[in-house]
C-alpha cells in the first residue's frame, strides 16, 4: 500500500501514511526504513518519495527547497573545519551555497585571508562582494546546476591543489559516492585528487541513494551528514571517517 501510494502520488507524509494504514507512527516508521533499504523509495523529512531514475538531476531551484535545515547544519559544521590562510575549492551546488553564505556571513579576517577556488558562478559572485579572495573555474556551464563542466573546467582543477574542498554528492551507499551527470563526476573526481582534505556534504536523505556515475569510494573523503538512525550510516563508518551533526 505504501508503495502504491507513493507510486500515484511521487511524494506522502507520514501523517498520511498513518491514516491510510490506520497503525501507529512508529509502524509506518518502521516500514519506511525497510523500503528504504531495499532501496524502493528515498526518506524524506516528514514522509518519503519516489526514487529518481539514476541519471535523473533535479535543478538546484528544485534541490535548494529540500532539507534545507539539515543542508544549514552541514554548512555550519564544514565552516569550522577552515583555517586562516587555507586554499579551499568549494563545489558547485544547494548545500555548498549554504557554506558560500556561512563563509561570507562571517565577519572576522580569517574568511579574508582565503583563497576560495569554485566552479559555480553564483558562488563567486557572493565571495567576491564580500571581498574574499576567489578564483573561478571556467568552462561550459550546466544550466540546471550552475556547475562549470568538460576540458576546460577539468584542465583548470587538474593544474591547482587545495587544502580542503567540499562537495556535494547525489548518492552514498556503503561503497561509493555517486552523481548522475558523468561530466560533473570527472570534475568531482579531479577536486578530490587534488586536496589535502575532501568534505562530501551529503544530508540523510542522501544516505542508501546511488546515482549514475561512481565518483569516489569512501576512503577517498570526509563524509558531513546528519545525525541518523539509519543501518546504512553504520556501514558507512567502516569505510571511511563520518562527522555528523
Amino acid at each position: 500500500m505504501i508503495l502504491e501510494k507513493i507510486a500515484a502520488d511521487q511524494i506522502v507524509t507520514l501523517e498520511a501514511l498513518v491514516s491510510l494504514l490506520e497503525t501507529s507512527e512508529s509502524t509506518v516508521r518502521r516500514d519506511l526504513d525497510e523500503l528504504e533499504q531495499e532501496r524502493k523509495l528515498r526518506r524524506v523529512h516528514g514522509g518519503a518519495e519516489a526514487l529518481p531514475p539514476i541519471g535523473a538531476e533535479p535543478s538546484n531551484q528544485e534541490k535548494s527547497v529540500k532539507n534545507i535545515h539539515e543542508k544549514r547544519l552541514l554548512a555550519d559544521k564544514a565552516l569550522t573545519v577552515i583555517s586562516e590562510g587555507d586554499v579551499i575549492f568549494i563545489d558547485a551546488g544547494t548545500t555548498t551555497a549554504l557554506l558560500v553564505q556561512a563563509l561570507a556571513q562571517q565577519a572576522i579576517m580569517q574568511a579574508k585571508s582565503l583563497t576560495v577556488v569554485t566552479n559555480s558562478i553564483h558562488h563567486a559572485a557572493t565571495l567576491v562582494e564580500q571581498g574574499i579572495k576567489t578564483i573561478i573555474v571556467g568552462g561550459l556551464v550546466k544550466e540546471n546546476t550552475d556547475a562549470s563542466v568538460g576540458s576546460f573546467a577539468l584542465k583548470q582543477i587538474q593544474s591547482l591543489n587545495f587544502d580542503k574542498a567540499f562537495v556535494g554528492m547525489n548518492g552514498v551507499d556503503k561503497e561509493h559516492l555517486t552523481t548522475p551527470d558523468p561530466e560533473e563526476a570527472l570534475i568531482k573526481q579531479a577536486i578530490i585528487a587534488n586536496a589535502k582534505e575532501t568534505y562530501v556534504l551529503a544530508d540523510e536523505s542522501k544516505l542508501g541513494q546511488f546515482a549514475f556515475v561512481k565518483v569516489a569510494t569512501l576512503d577517498q573523503v570526509t563524509l558531513l551528514t546528519n545525525r541518523s538512525s539509519k543501518a546504512i550510516l553504520q556501514e558507512i563508518k567502516k569505510k571511511t571517517r563520518v562527522i555528523e551533526v
